[in-house]
């Protein structure tokens, strides 16, 4: 064999070589012109959705035809889409279910749009965000007179905390007024110091909220009272009289006479003898007490002790504070409830009040 046939024999491999490098070459350049157009296509057709959802988005697309829907109760944002959607209010509804989210509660009602609205638009005709939804309140009037546990009761009943919460907190909270610095019990402190009126209340109120309200009320209209008073009363002590004269007053007009019936028996040295303050050891209103309530050993028991209870027994209002700060000049030194309701009978003697007492007992006119 030649040298020349050596030299092409050798040649051949490096030809299959060269030409299997150029088919790879022509492969991969093909693939990146298909993946290359893939991808223009997709960018293509995401511009063409941007753009398609951005105009139905802004309200671009529309003809500006106007329509009447009706959004049903409890709708969510996939049924509202498709209702906008079938009266051809909005062409993109995933477009419209992605901005609206889970971010708004939807009126029910029946509602005028147009096809040429914006989302934006459209949902503020019906729908509220949620963390801007309007907070449900209610007016809730706290009587005067009444003691913490039926404070209580009043605000679980109106459906804002549990009773047992409100008493709770109460009892064990920490609040941030200055004039109950002067308050040294740590059971029942708070009582009389609720001021009785009408609140708005949220009822996503907690029970610290609702009393701090209640303690802010106390502050914005006793405590100027007693501020503005020349007494020898401590603040606590004047709460706890007003709460006293606020039970057993049968109207407003009687209760500085009926201060006076209890300051001119302190001055004397006598018992006070208040029904109301053995009615709150019973947590009972009972209309006539038994020797057994009167003897029950408690330092709410003024038939057992002189002087004014260990704390108030009801919450006074402005009223009450300005009679126990302010009595009557009489010398009175008894008042008897009339049994039909809304009236005492005072006497100066205890000749007289007995007498006054049987006569309320048979039936007879008492003046």
């Amino acid at each position: 064999m030649s040298d020349n046939n050596r030299s092409g024999a050798a040649n051949i491999p490096d030809f299959e070589q060269r030409r299997r490098l150029r088919r790879k070459r022509r492969r991969r350049r093909r693939i990146i012109a298909l993946t290359t157009t893939i991808i223009l296509l997709i960018l293509a057709a995401l511009a063409f959705t941007f753009v398609y959802a951005y105009r139905d988005f802004a309200g671009l697309g529309g003809d500006g035809k106007s329509f009447t829907i009706d959004i049903p109760e409890n709708a969510d944002a996939d049924s509202v889409a498709d209702l906008l959607s079938a009266r051809e209010i909005i062409s993109c509804k995933p477009a419209f279910k992605f901005y609206a989210g889970d971010r708004y509660n939807y009126q029910a009602g029946r509602y005028q749009l147009s096809s040429d609205m914006s989302y934006a638009e459209i949902l503020e005709t019906f729908a509220i965000r949620k963390s801007q939804q309007a907070v449900e309140t209610l007016n809730l009037t706290i009587p005067e007179g009444y003691e913490i546990r039926q404070v209580a009761e009043l605000v679980e009943e109106n459906g804002l905390v549990s009773a047992d919460e409100f008493i709770n907190e109460a009892e064990n909270g920490v609040f941030d007024f200055e004039f109950l610095n002067g308050v040294a019990r740590t059971e029942n402190r708070l009582e009389g110091y609720l001021f009785p009126a009408t609140y708005e209340f949220s009822t996503t109120d907690d029970a610290h909220t609702i009393i701090n309200k209640m303690l802010q009320g106390f502050e914005d209209n006793i405590l100027p009272i007693y501020n503005s008073a020349q007494t020898d009363y401590t603040l606590d002590e004047a709460v706890i009289l007003a709460s006293i004269i606020e039970r057993e007053a049968g109207t407003e007009d009687e209760m500085p006479i009926v201060s006076s019936v209890f300051n001119n028996r302190m001055y004397a040295g006598m018992k006070l003898e208040s029904c109301a303050t053995v009615q709150y050891i019973l947590k009972e209103r009972k209309t006539v007490l038994s020797n057994e309530d009167t003897a029950i050993d408690s330092p709410y028991n003024t038939y057992m002790y002189s002087g004014l209870p260990v704390g108030p027994i009801a919450s006074p209002g402005a009223a009450a504070m300005r009679a126990a700060l302010s009595p009557a000049d009489t010398q009175y030194m008894y008042f008897v409830a009339d049994p039909n309701g809304g009236k005492n009978y005072f006497s100066t003697t205890y000749e007289e009040h007995l007498d006054k007492q049987t006569r309320l007992q048979n039936g007879e006119p008492v003046e």
